[in-house]
């Protein structure tokens, strides 16, 4: 497992605006790529988690999920 960096080219592969979790409040901050910038402040109702699916997950070779709960990965 890597550490993501937070930039551009990742924020576009980014699929976090798709997840069932990601909600109005993270849409309205316009979060996302939790597992570089960290956990979301805004509260998280879990309602399913596309994290598996993700191309930077992929690339970065991580195996958890619910990074807006967790935080960054490491």
């Amino acid at each position: 497992m890597a550490k993501v960096a937070d930039t551009p080219e990742n924020m576009q592969k980014c699929i976090c605006g798709g997840c069932p979790s990601h909600d109005q409040c993270m849409k309205d901050k316009k979060q996302g790529l939790f597992c570089a910038v960290g956990k979301t402040d805004c509260e998280l109702a879990k309602n399913g988690c596309i994290c598996g699916a993700c191309p930077v997950a992929s690339e970065h070779k991580l195996d958890k999920m619910y990074y807006c709960e967790i935080g960054a990965a490491e």
